[in-house]
């Protein structure tokens, strides 16, 4: 298959809507599929360290850059990640360009990773949308652009069912994301620099607060927390840091290169990630998990697809920051049992969670939708 994959904010952004993309790639273009990824590139525009090394490891994939003019510059004043319309903002503007790309270079199927990033297909086009996520309710916008892709794919069960409520769908696969099992894997060490280890955006719906409450609950164990990443929530989260006397248990390390990323989740007893809205399976949990790590997450959104309770991980309620207390507790205080949990984490990753299992899932369904009349 000729393949395109359209995402503008994966030359500049790393989060899981833009690293699924980039392995879809990598691990397609190693089967035998041509791909194009078609992304944005400006004066105004930092590429990403992440996006950078993936361009110099796979020289086989083709890099279109869509070249912003200085007149869109307003749009990337705005960190991203902070306001969803910031994202519409993007798609709409980057769309016309990529419009005119689309309509002059055929591909058997374009792959969009952002439902407004729908804007960009050209009538006659065969196209199909990845969900990576759902917003908190329905809008004309979803109305409007469901006719355009030929086939659509959710990286969840959970997000597949929330899909069929907010837009009028008939038809959602879904292809879980997987994980690069032979790129994060296990250091087995005795010594953990950190007890627990949290990667991800500082965003309200990560539950940063429930993990920063859950460890004042617990200031009769010497718990040594780090917490990599940054986001709009940070300087709330320092304040209630403050607020609860944890200064000396807590540290914000700031983005973690990924090179330096299997090192440091090595380094951590335990991974906690206590989202509770809008989210697929978390790439962080599964890279914790390939790493031989022991994750502590909730209940709520697709987290439970992979982890199953007291077999890989630990499962709390979501948004209940005593109920993830108790759950560091019994890790902390049973390092036999997190390690347990790690092993079996690794095997799950391993058995059925690896990306050269899962592209082929995806793979599959580009073949059905370009056999569709």
């Amino acid at each position: 298959m000729k393949l395109a994959i359209y995402q503008p904010r994966v030359s500049y952004y790393v989060g899981g809507g833009e690293i699924a993309p980039l392995e879809h790639a990598k691990f397609l273009s190693l089967i035998g599929h041509h791909v194009t990824i078609v992304t944005t590139r400006a004066g105004f525009i930092n590429l990403s360290n992440y996006f950078l090394k993936f361009k110099k490891e796979n020289p086989q994939i083709k890099i279109t850059f869509l070249d912003l003019p200085e007149e869109l510059k307003w749009i990337y004043k705005e960190k991203p990640g902070s306001r969803w319309i910031r994202w519409d903002y993007e798609s709409l503007n980057v769309g016309r360009l990529a419009f005119e790309y689309f309509s002059k270079n055929k591909f058997d199927l374009i792959a969009v990773h952002n439902y407004a990033d729908l804007f960009a297909i050209p009538c006659g086009q065969k196209s199909v949308l990845h969900l990576h996520g759902y917003p908190p309710q329905g809008n004309y916008l979803h109305e409007l652009l469901a006719p355009i892709p030929n086939g659509f794919i959710a990286v969840s069960h959970l997000i597949k069912e929330k899909w069929f409520k907010l837009a009028p769908i008939k038809k959602i696969e879904v292809a879980t994301n997987g994980i690069d099992a032979g790129y994060f894997k296990p250091q087995h060490q005795s010594v953990f620099e950190y007890d627990i280890i949290y990667v991800g955006r500082l965003i309200k719906t990560k539950g940063l607060t429930n993990l920063i409450e859950a460890i004042g609950y617990l200031k009769n164990l010497p718990l040594r927390v780090a917490i990599a990443s940054t986001g709009p929530e940070e300087k709330n989260l320092k304040k209630l840091i403050k607020q609860l006397k944890l200064t000396d248990r807590i540290s914000f390390l700031g983005y973690i290169k990924d090179e330096k990323l299997p090192d440091f989740y090595n380094s951590g007893l335990m991974g906690v990630f206590p989202s509770y809205d809008r989210e697929g399976i978390l790439t962080t949990m599964l890279e914790n998990a390939a790493c031989g790590r022991p994750t502590i997450t909730t209940t709520a959104c697709s987290m439970s697809e992979f982890l199953k309770d007291g077999y890989n991980g630990l499962l709390v309620k979501p948004q209940n920051s005593r109920d993830l207390a108790q759950a560091i507790k019994k890790l902390y205080l049973n390092p036999k049992l997190a390690n347990k949990l790690g092993r079996q984490a690794r095997k799950s990753v391993e058995t059925a969670w690896n990306w050269p299992a899962k592209i082929k899932r995806v793979e599959k369904i580009y073949a059905s939708i370009l056999n569709r009349r």
